[in-house]
């Protein structure tokens, strides 16, 4: 008797595993009371810089024949979030619902993976959506940010044409630039650390000499957008004499301090019906400053400078 007893437990083991075989191949061959579904992945009730309707997920699905039927909202876990927040009587349609992230209190759910739980009283059947609704109501934080040069010159010539914005965010995202307060478009690349660059353009061309501010921020796929960075001031400047009179004596030979990234600077000085041309160039780095002899008849002449396109002039007043 005791060596039956072993083998009548082997048997009955199997006996059930078959016949939950059987009822899973058959649920398997039964149609599904809901086909073409359709699910919002992605959601944030509180998102800053998406459209409205991203606040929401839409929930969406055919009802293949007449029944009550009632939604949920349930966790990783399989506990209800959000119960029965749809419930009611539907013919056999193409329906529509949506969920706004929230639970039966009305609090926004926690960040994490949802599921839509669907109970049908007629089928006596409670399935699940086969994808998640990922809530995401966290923005990005800002983690470190370097700002690269402080003086530029988008003049094209390959030097010092843009600034840099050297970023390290606490999640993969987008950069989004702020130029004297206004937002721009966000960057193309999505990334915990990269570079943010501003080429100060318009129509193709360099914007004026000026003092620009700069400030970053991060936003995330759903459309979370970050507090913005403090503001750094930059400057654009092409070709720049530090002083805008000068005073030196006649036949002297001078020294004249220029800002630029150039390496090659071409200069005028037009006065008393004369004028004197020349070219300062630089080897490796950028010009540093013109030297010209000074003409010998005393005045007040104009000295302009010009590289790639752009010009600086000042006021030379030449003396015995």
């Amino acid at each position: 008797m005791k060596k039956l007893l072993p083998i009548v437990l082997v048997v009955a083991l199997l006996a059930a595993t078959a016949a939950a075989f059987a009822v899973t191949e058959r649920l398997k061959l039964e149609d599904s009371p809901i086909l073409n579904t359709r699910l919002d992945q992605l959601v944030s009730p509180i998102c800053t810089a998406c459209k409205p309707d991203a606040k929401e997920a839409r929930i969406g699905f055919r009802l293949r024949r007449e029944d009550d039927l009632s939604l949920d909202i349930v966790d990783a876990d399989g506990d209800a979030v959000r119960d029965n927040f749809v419930s009611g009587h539907f013919i056999p349609r193409f329906l529509e619902f949506s969920w706004d992230g929230r639970d039966d209190e009305g609090r926004i759910v926690p960040d994490g993976l949802y599921r839509v739980r669907v109970t049908l009283d007629d089928e006596n059947r409670t399935l699940e959506f086969p994808t998640d609704i990922r809530v995401d109501a966290t923005a990005p934080s800002i983690e470190e940010i370097k700002v690269r040069p402080f003086v530029f010159s988008p003049d094209g010539d390959g030097r010092s044409d843009q600034v840099n914005l050297l970023y390290r965010f606490s999640e993969g995202a987008y950069p989004v630039l702020y130029v004297d307060g206004r937002r721009l478009g966000p960057g193309f690349r999505k990334r915990p650390v990269g570079v943010m660059q501003w080429y100060a353009l318009r129509n193709k061309r360099g914007l004026p000499p000026g003092e620009h501010r700069l400030a970053l921020a991060a936003k995330d796929d759903v459309g979370n957008l970050s507090s913005s960075t403090r503001a750094f001031t930059v400057r654009i400047r092409y070709v720049e004499l530090r002083r805008t009179r000068y005073v030196v004596l006649a036949g002297s030979r001078v020294r004249l301090r220029i800002s630029t990234d150039a390496q090659s600077v071409r200069y005028q000085l037009a006065g008393r019906g004369r004028l004197f041309e020349g070219r300062v160039r630089a080897r490796r780095r950028s010009v540093r400053a013109l030297v010209l002899r000074v003409p010998q008849v005393p005045g007040r002449y104009l000295l302009t400078a010009r590289a790639n396109g752009r010009l600086d002039r000042a006021v030379l007043i030449i003396r015995r």
